[in-house]
């Protein structure tokens, strides 16, 4: 997906929106000037140059404009995924933009410019992003890398960071958590789709775990089935549970000591494994809590098979920020 400037979006917005009414762009560049005007002409060479409209120009004004098939992709992407942006993916966007149009540095001087004037861009652009990396990027896997390339400053620094950025912009999961308390989660849900998870877990572990796994999940807008927030009073709560096993895209099953041999928690293990055997989508996300692996093999083998994660290795928020992650990549299908 191609990257440009926020000021570019807007006008792309604009352009797809009002395609067919007549004279638009003769009265919007008539009714500005000076550098408003400016910008505008820029936005429409960005939008040009990154092949997402075609424009022909007559009297200085775009009398007709093309959207290409990338233009309505990207388009769709701006008006779809909706998720507010967070200061942090702001300035990331704008650090990648910035560096489709700075050239990589070189070491041999052209001939009308100096060596230092010649890769000044390229100087700034690192320089911004050594801001960037410690206010947003110190916890961050590529950290490291990143750490090491910014102490050398080799020439090959900006396409090297250039890459580190890119990648980082593709991690969901790290997205995700730079969100922090932000809603991250919202769609249309079928009536056959209510719940985004549901809570499996024993009675006997809400307190010292499922409530504050359940607020770190809600916390990031995501909806859920929790026996203890779910039912009302006159439901008939073996129904209610059944149906919210029915209606739930996942499924995070919290296996201790006190899951095991219950009759309800068993039920709804085995509702869920009949789900996703049958489709092959993955359904169950198990948690093992103060258990070992030896444990859930020999109680549960069929549960075994699925990778697990172990709750003393992650904290609520961590969990419900992987979650998140998974969610995000079932919408994206």
């Amino acid at each position: 997906m191609n990257v440009v400037s926020k000021e570019a979006n807007e006008v792309l917005i604009e352009i797809v929106e009002n395609l067919n009414i007549e004279h638009y762009w003769e009265k919007r560049f008539e009714s500005i000037s000076g550098h408003k005007d400016a910008i505008l002409r820029g936005c429409f060479k960005e939008l040009k140059d990154n092949e997402l409209i075609d424009t022909k120009w007559a009297d200085n004004i775009p009398y007709i404009i093309n959207v290409l098939k990338d233009g309505y992709m990207y388009y769709e992407h701006l008006k779809i995924g909706s998720t507010k942006k967070t200061k942090f993916e702001e300035e990331m966007q704008q650090l990648l933009y910035r560096a489709q149009n700075i050239k990589s540095p070189i070491n041999v001087a052209p001939i009308s410019i100096s060596i230092s004037e010649y890769n000044r861009p390229s100087v700034d652009w690192i320089n911004d992003f050594e801001i960037f990396y410690n206010k947003y990027l110190k916890e961050h896997s590529l950290a490291p890398r990143i750490k090491t390339i910014l102490f050398h400053r080799q020439l090959s620094a900006f396409n090297e960071l250039v890459s580190c950025l890119t990648s980082i912009s593709k991690d969901e999961e790290f997205i995700v958590s730079m969100r922090g308390g932000e809603t991250v989660i919202s769609r249309t849900r079928s009536i056959d789709d209510k719940y985004d998870v549901f809570i499996s877990h024993a009675n006997k572990d809400k307190l010292n775990f499922i409530d504050e796994l359940y607020n770190s999940l809600d916390n990031l807008g995501i909806n859920i089935f929790y026996d203890k927030k779910s039912l009302e009073w006159g439901d008939k709560w073996k129904d209610r549970i059944l149906d919210g096993v029915k209606q739930s895209e996942f499924a995070i099953i919290v296996i201790s000591e006190n899951f095991f041999d219950r009759e309800w928690t068993e039920k709804e293990l085995n509702e869920f494994l009949n789900r996703q055997n049958q489709n092959g989508q993955k359904i169950i996300l198990p948690v093992v809590h103060n258990i070992t692996m030896e444990q859930l093999r020999y109680k549960y083998p069929s549960v075994a098979e699925i990778q697990a994660i172990n709750s003393q290795d992650y904290t609520c928020d961590q969990i419900a920020i992987l979650f998140a992650a998974q969610l995000i990549k079932r919408l994206k299908v």
